[in-house]
């Protein structure tokens, strides 16, 4: 603030501030004319201390000046008095530093005070340290003061430091003092300590005391003890306040516990707090949040008057259990009835998200809404509108509400990569990881979930440890969700035995620990290890749920068990209480059809309660091909063309039957037709990361910088294998077709440019965007033989493990 000449201020305003006391409209008068008593002057900083008139009182302090009266010591405290009310920070310290009132305690009590309610804590800290550096003697208000002023810089051992000074000049036991450390170890998650200085109250405790240590708590998640001392509160004869209640209620809105929070509205009711905006307001965001929105809404009908927290609390209620209409139309009330909406308006409004969520018509006109209010770069709305904008699938314009809002909060980062991942931008959010990074935007742990599901879908395992070493420094990587994430990150990236590590260093895993690693195992073709967990999981006391099954019936899949898997479908209702769902019908189909019993395939279609839809039909039919079942394969791939004829795997997957079973005129028309419809095939993609790069391969290219060596390295190794014992799987090929045509899959290239960029030896892994087709598998058992390599090789379906010659699949997928 700049300092204005007090000596240039007219005194013309000075007059009317004074309404009473003939003595002090008299003193303003002669002020004007020039003629006032020193004695007056006091009084005038007084009248303008109390009507907060700065204007008022500078003038004061202008003529003053003029007479020679500033360094009149009792003029002074009122000087400083009067700037510290009306928050003049640089007027208040320049009367300090200048002054006679250094040496006053109640005037540097004044002025700490002043700097800890306007979040100055170090100029605070610093007014203090100075005056015990000249002797000055601190009373309980100095401590109370300076200690919440270490609670707000979170350093315990400073405050420890306070408590033993305030011990040592006998205010260890105020109540006043103690309150004060109540929240300092509060804010330093100390909250032991913050009980002992509770215990150390001599007197008789007041209700400020017990709101404290209650409330304290309540924040930290103890909220037993916090409504077990609310009892003993009770006991002592100490009667609550609204403010206990707010505790309290707020406590049972965290946990969802219903019953509690009517005993509460019953006391409350008792004790007559009945018509209290605070409470009434804190009763409905408890109901709300433990779903009773019918007795919330009664609470929100009778109350006298409303608030914008009032309102924000009924209708985050509404709209996280999803009732999104009704969430709404209160939003327009609420506007008609003048109340404004504040920065946590819209994130009500817009609360519990998820995909496929229905929304109004109405969003659109919110999001102009939050436009015209000016509140489009505040992180928590623009959290939930990228999140919004995630759930309706409209990535782009949850990025655009990114990048307009040009936000370094963490959240809003960690909010656009889970919308980018769950939108199939997995590239793109580990990009903005990156940025982040660079930008030094801090991260927590729940990004971290995110980022892993990116790095698992791309099977970006060097991006993955990076981001895990990460993870590691900068938050609680002990966390059991981020864990998870990272079980199932290092199993999509082929590392199984890491995702056993991650998992078996989780203290008390969850069911969605046990879910993540039996996928992961039964992916990586290890079923009878799946099935042991899924026992353990039920040892220690975990409820299988859909998902588990699912699970564990995909394991027995990969690895040809019908008769487990069997076992387990037939089985579900009685033993884990779960009705088969359609993925799991889809699942035993599958399971069936590929293990020849086609026919039982399909009187399981026939009796399960689900239509099936294409995706289960398609299966049917690539068993077909597999086992030269022409006759159930034609009705299949009769429904499946004419029913979704621009589905290109249709097409591919009836020329390779009609193929199989050397019937190439019906393949040739297959491809024909397909043709003449304009159906393209998908194109084939493998990639691997060398040297944390992504190197991307399609059949026959020739784009690669190496790609004369690759081709050259190609030519070698597929000599070699030859040599070996491999030959070709032209079977399935029309004759004219060169074998050759088969050397230059993709998957071949990438691993020729793997080979020929690492040292021998080293294990490589290759991903796939389309199934591995059988002349690959057989020539990937002959490359991990002449190679000595560890070669892991994912495809839509699972993962194999090629290890000198033999694949974990054991030629079944």
């Amino acid at each position: 603030m700049v300092l204005v000449n007090c000596r240039s201020l007219p005194l013309t305003r000075i007059p009317p501030l004074l309404e009473t006391g003939k003595t002090k409209l008299k003193g303003a008068e002669e002020m004007t004319n020039g003629d006032i008593k020193p004695s007056s002057y006091g009084a005038l900083l007084r009248a303008c201390s109390k009507e907060r008139f700065l204007e008022g009182g500078l003038q004061v302090h202008g003529h003053m000046i003029k007479r020679g009266l500033e360094s009149d010591q009792f003029l002074q405290s009122s000087l400083l008095s009067l700037y510290v009310k009306c928050e003049s920070l640089d007027f208040a310290r320049k009367v300090f530093d200048t002054g006679k009132v250094r040496s006053d305690l109640i005037c540097c009590n004044s002025i700490i005070t002043m700097y800890y309610r306007n979040g100055l804590v170090e100029e605070a800290l610093s007014v203090f340290l100075e005056s015990q550096s000249y002797g000055m003697e601190p009373d309980a208000f100095t401590f109370s003061v300076v200690i919440r002023v270490a609670g707000q810089q979170r350093e315990p051992s400073l405050g420890k430091q306070l408590h033993s000074l305030s011990i040592k000049f006998g205010y260890g036991e105020e109540e006043f003092v103690s309150n004060s450390l109540i929240q300092m170890y509060a804010a330093s998650e100390n909250i032991n300590d913050s009980a002992r200085a509770f215990e150390t109250i001599s007197k008789t405790r007041s209700p400020v005391a017990w709101n404290s240590m209650i409330a304290q708590l309540v924040e930290h998640g103890i909220r037993g003890d916090g409504f077990n001392l609310y009892k003993e509160m009770l006991s002592t004869g100490i009667e609550p306040t609204p403010l206990t209640f707010s505790s309290l209620l707020k406590s049972s809105a965290d946990i969802e516990a219903n019953s509690l929070g009517k005993q509460l509205h019953g006391q409350l009711i008792v004790r007559g707090f009945s018509s209290n905006l605070i409470l009434d307001t804190a009763l409905v965001d408890s109901y709300a949040k433990c779903g009773e929105l019918e007795y919330g809404r009664q609470v929100f009908e009778r109350m006298k008057q409303r608030n914008v927290t009032s309102w924000n609390s009924i209708i985050r209620g509404y709209s996280q259990v999803g009732y999104r209409e009704e969430a709404f139309k209160l939003f327009q009330v609420m506007r008609r009835q003048e109340t404004l909406p504040d920065k946590f308006t819209f994130p009500a409004l817009l609360t519990g998200v998820k995909v496929g969520d229905y929304f109004p018509e109405e969003f659109e006109a919110v999001h102009a809404h939050i436009f015209k209010v000016g509140l489009e770069r505040d992180h928590f709305i623009g959290t939930s509108l990228i999140t919004v904008y995630s759930a309706k699938q409209k990535i782009e314009y949850a990025r655009q509400v990114f990048d307009e809002m040009d936000s370094t909060d963490g959240g809003v980062w960690s909010s656009i990569i889970s919308a980018s991942v769950k939108s199939g931008g997995a590239e793109e959010a580990l990009q903005l990881f990156l940025e982040m990074m660079f930008l030094g935007i801090e991260t927590s742990q729940f990004i971290y979930s995110s980022l892993f599901l990116a790095c698992g879908e791309l099977s970006r395992l060097e991006m993955g440890k990076q981001v895990h070493a990460h993870c590691l420094k900068s938050s609680d990587s002990s966390d059991v969700a981020t864990k998870n994430s990272l079980v199932t990150m290092y199993s999509n990236c082929g590392c199984i035995g890491e995702a056993w590590k991650i998992f078996n260093s989780i203290a008390k895993p969850n069911m969605i620990s046990f879910n993540s690693i039996i996928s992961a195992l039964g992916q990586h073709g290890s079923p009878k290890e799946a099935a042991e967990l899924f026992k353990q999981m039920k040892l220690v006391g975990q409820r299988p749920d859909e998902i588990t099954l699912l699970n564990l019936l995909s394991a027995f899949n990969h690895a040809g068990l019908v008769h487990e898997g069997l076992e387990v479908f037939n089985s579900m209702e009685e033993n884990e209480g779960i009705k088969p769902r359609y993925q799991h019908y889809a699942c035993m189909v599958d399971m069936m059809a590929r293990a020849g019993d086609i026919e039982g395939a399909m009187r399981l279609i026939d009796i399960m309660p689900f239509e099936p839809n294409t995706s289960l039909w398609r299966t049917v039919l690539g068993a077909c091909g597999k086992h030269r079942n022409i006759g159930i394969g034609r009705q299949v791939a009769d429904l499946l063309l004419e029913s979704d004829p621009y589905e290109s795997t249709n097409y591919v997957l009836v020329a390779n039957m009609y193929a199989r079973s050397g019937r190439w005129i019906e393949a040739e028309g297959v491809r024909q037709l397909m043709e003449e419809r304009g159906v393209e095939k998908e194109i084939a993609v493998s990639w691997i990361e060398i040297n944390r790069r992504v190197h991307t391969f399609r059949v026959e290219d020739r784009s690669h910088p190496l790609s004369q060596e690759i081709y050259e390295k190609l030519h070698k190794l597929i000599k070699e294998i030859k040599t070996a014992g491999y030959s070709p799987g032209i079977s399935d090929m029309k004759d004219g077709r060169r074998e050759e045509s088969l050397f230059y899959h993709c998957e071949k290239l990438a691993f020729a440019f793997g080979d020929l960029s690492t040292a021998p030896g080293v294990s490589l892994r290759i991903m796939k965007n389309l199934r591995v087709c059988g002349d690959c598998h057989r020539a990937f058992k002959y490359f991990s033989l002449i190679t000595e390599r560890k070669i892991i090789l994912r495809d839509t379906h699972r993962f194999h493990h090629f290890v000198n010659g033999v694949c974990s699949c054991r030629d079944y997928w």
